[in-house]
């Protein structure tokens, strides 16, 4: 099978350096910046507690030398889905599975509307990792990926997400295909939506949340508009989506949301496809969520500090 990862970001090194080891794939990250694909070209390093290793992923700027794929990972920004894609078309061919484990929702209106060839599955993990520099990632924790389709797919198009599992288990990476991968999408919306944004605005690990008061209220009202959201879309979220954030940020106390990576490097975050997206919903369905608009307010005035520099 000929993977392509989109994405040299962490999520992107991550399961490049984990897939890349299989025998019988043939593995690609593809960059968008020319210089930085050279650079880091069979040099991405993987570093999981204590130990680091070298791996040999062959990254390039050029999807015309990957040629057609039969898997692409898209693995980048929620606002840089269209680019990215449209930047990758010759990779695609009409049996190509396209599965993009982004943040929030917004992206997936955005592929559904490119008409692109190939099939279209979707994904949402629970997989920690940093990027410690250019091409080199932590392992900052493990938890399960599932994928699925949005519509109804065809007995190959199964197939292929099946085998798309098994590498990706075989690779270390636990996951399952579901039925339902809009439920699990939403839930870590909506775990995201009580996280990330706070973790900028109190500059602090997902673990420290829970010890501010101030963090832990706020986090409980923005879900909480969250789920009335998903209500209306007769979404049926699993269990309590604010004890959910609570043992997320338990369980990676030490991590650095990729939200607070992103201010921390001055870079563009994604707080409009997660609590942004999440607000367009629901006045889509006659719903204000001032707690999260609050918090886009907030994220949108510290970007604009570095931004516009």
């Amino acid at each position: 099978m000929k993977i392509v990862i989109i994405g040299p970001g962490a999520l992107g090194c991550l399961l490049a350096c984990g897939i890349h080891r299989q025998e019988g794939n043939q593995t690609w990250l593809l960059d968008h910046n020319e210089e930085r694909a050279r650079r880091i070209n069979h040099n991405l390093k993987l570093t999981s507690g204590s130990q680091s290793m070298k791996c040999s992923v062959a990254v390039t700027s050029d999807p015309n030398q990957i040629g057609p794929a039969d898997l692409i990972l898209l693995c980048v920004k929620s606002g840089a889905t269209a680019r990215a894609l449209n930047r990758a078309q010759s990779l695609f061919t009409d049996q190509t599975l396209l599965i993009p484990l982004e943040n929030g929702i917004s992206h997936l209106e955005v592929i559904s509307n490119m008409w692109l060839p190939g099939i279209f599955a979707a994904g949402v993990t629970a997989l920690g990792a940093t990027l410690l520099g250019e091409g080199q990632v932590r392992h900052g924790g493990s938890g399960t990926t599932r994928l699925g389709f949005i519509q109804t797919a065809g007995k190959d198009a199964e197939k292929m997400l099946s085998q798309t599992a098994k590498v990706f288990n075989q690779s270390g990476f636990s996951t399952i295909t579901t039925s339902d991968i809009i439920k699990h999408i939403w839930n870590k919306l909506l775990v995201n939506v009580g996280i990330n944004a706070l973790t900028v605005i109190h500059d602090c690990n997902n673990g420290r949340l829970i010890d501010i008061a101030e963090a832990r209220e706020t986090m409980a009202l923005a879900i909480e508009e969250g789920q009335k959201v998903a209500e209306t879309l007769g979404i049926n979220l699993e269990g309590d989506a604010t004890t959910r954030a609570i043992k997320v940020c338990r369980a990676t106390a030490e991590n650095v949301s990729s939200m607070l990576q992103d201010v921390r490097n001055k870079r563009s975050t994604e707080i409009m496809a997660i609590n942004g997206a999440l607000v367009s919903t629901g006045q889509s369905r006659g719903l204000d969520l001032p707690v999260n608009q609050k918090l886009v307010s907030q994220i949108q005035a510290i970007e604009a500090g570095y931004l516009r520099k």
